[in-house]
């Protein structure tokens, strides 16, 4: 049988509750789908803070968060997970693999040839920067199967 979750007088962070799980969901096919432009990231960006506003507004102001359960926390970590995806394709501002911006449609390996890293600091905000060294080898777009 499952162990039971510990209960703490007041939650350090806020839950979502699970419901919270079809908006993220909406937001991110939205948003930050396939094709994805600066436009529709910001969009996504600034619906995902007001879920997490919300939930920490309801936590500050009486104490209340989504009861924990297993639905809770994925919802919860669901929603981290893509505050996490949208402030780093933000960051990159080329199309590189799957990551396709509409208004950006070039690769540029001057200045993109290297990683986003991405922190959540102890207040859960993020923390998103790219990596200082270029010197990651270059990936190359798929090539075509020769004929024979």
């Amino acid at each position: 049988a499952p162990r039971p979750l510990p209960q703490a007088d007041r939650p350090a962070q806020p839950l979502l509750a699970p419901e919270a799980r079809f908006a993220i969901q909406r937001i991110m096919t939205r948003g930050a789908g396939v094709l994805r432009s600066e436009s529709s990231l910001a969009r996504a960006a600034d619906q995902l803070e007001a879920l997490h506003a919300e939930a920490r507004d309801a936590l500050d102001e009486n104490g209340k968060t989504a009861e924990p359960g297993v639905d809770t926390w994925e919802a919860t970590n669901l929603l981290c997970v893509a505050r996490v995806l949208v402030a780093a394709a933000r960051l990159r501002e080329e199309t590189r693999g799957c990551h396709w911006r509409e208004d950006r449609p070039e690769r540029d390996d001057t200045r993109w040839r290297r990683h986003v890293v991405v922190r959540l600091n102890p207040d859960r905000t993020l923390a998103v920067h790219p990596t200082d060294g270029t010197d990651f080898p270059p990936t190359l777009p798929p090539q075509a199967p020769q004929e024979q």
